[in-house]
């Protein structure tokens, strides 16, 4: 069943459309800062990211007053109510990514200067665009029933884990000479959070997945392993 096609839950549907939108320009104007450097980004598309935050967690709380208001006066039926826990999963995990995503811009601006070293700037840039592709499948699965667009996205949570192990190891290793300035350090501990972070992306599209295959299903894969294919 497409969701968009019910017309109960149409309002719900629209504004977690709305949501989605802010989330994936997010993504676009922070694929530009790491791209070309905080300090040479257009200030105004810093200022809608951090309108588009505020926004992100509004609708976050109007869509959760409403899903509480429907389950509390509508009594839902047993599978309009596993969509409604679905939706509530859901709008958290994606406030959260976009709590994320603010995080990343926050320890841009912490950097000094406030861009990623050309030497990393490709696999960080890799990494973003695969976490951000993780979101689009799981929130496509969701919306369009789709199984195998969730199972991908929980499968490939385990390869962004190992970019971003690789790149930190990396990073340790090229930029710790003896005898480093402290604002060195103090650039590679925020060039860490920054990757700590994408990476916390792609665990809430796993999340994103995991509640449309319980919405899909009734399973709930929370703190388990994916189960064998049959």
């Amino acid at each position: 069943m497409s969701i968009k096609k019910d017309k109960k839950f149409e309002k719900l549907d629209n504004d977690f459309a709305k949501m989605q939108s802010l989330l994936f320009e997010q993504f676009e104007i922070l694929d530009e800062v790491t791209n070309n450097g905080l300090a040479d980004v257009d200030k105004k598309l810093v200022e809608t990211f951090n309108r588009n935050e505020e926004k992100i967690d509004l609708y976050e709380l109007k869509m959760s007053d409403n899903i509480i208001q429907t389950i509390g006066l509508q009594q839902p039926m047993a599978s309009d109510l596993r969509l409604l826990v679905s939706y509530f999963r859901m709008i958290g995990h994606v406030e959260r990514i976009g709590d994320q995503l603010n995080n990343v811009m926050r320890f841009f601006h912490k950097m000094d200067p406030p861009t990623i070293p050309d030497n990393h700037k490709d696999s960080v840039l890799n990494m973003l665009s695969l976490s951000e592709k993780m979101v689009r499948k799981a929130l496509i699965s969701f919306e369009d029933g789709d199984r195998e667009y969730a199972i991908w996205t929980l499968k490939t949570d385990e390869i962004v884990d190992e970019m971003q192990s690789k790149i930190v190891k990396r990073m340790v290793r090229k930029n710790s000479p003896k005898g480093s300035e402290p604002t060195e350090i103090f650039n590679l501990i925020n060039f860490s959070s920054i990757l700590g972070n994408i990476e916390r992306i792609a665990d809430n599209a796993t999340n994103i997945a995991e509640a449309s295959i319980y919405y899909q299903q009734g399973i709930d894969l929370r703190h388990k392993d994916l189960p064998e294919e049959k």
